[in-house]
């Protein structure tokens, strides 16, 4: 009777073992189809030849003049550094939006580019 028990336990644990690791593999490769997705361009627009939108382009000249990583993405180290160089604009107008991305452009690029 030990020994069928054993068994049983022992067949309960395996085919349990099998479920989660099909369910983290699965959870694993969702994870990575995600990323694959979060880090290409924007390729809707097919007139560019870039793959980028023309927001993304903006977003990424705004980065390259706050000196901060390059991917087109007005994310929390953009925004942060947006607030550091521009404290004033950024309090007013908030994070990086396609409504207001020519103004910060604008401004960055020098004052005397802004046109009221």
């Amino acid at each position: 009777m030990k020994t069928n028990n054993a068994i049983l336990i022992g067949a309960a644990l395996a085919v349990a073992g099998y479920f989660a690791y099909r369910y983290f593999r699965k959870k694993q490769k969702q994870n990575n189809e995600k990323k694959d997705v979060e880090t290409e361009p924007n390729k809707d627009n097919q007139n560019n030849r870039t793959g980028y939108s023309e927001y993304q382009k903006k977003v990424m000249e705004i980065q390259s003049i706050l000196g901060v990583m390059i991917d087109g993405i007005a994310g929390p180290q953009t925004n942060g550094a947006l607030n550091k160089k521009a404290p004033v604009a950024y309090k007013t107008y908030g994070v990086i939006t396609a409504k207001n991305i020519d103004f910060y452009l604008a401004l960055l690029k020098g004052p005397a580019n802004l046109i009221f």
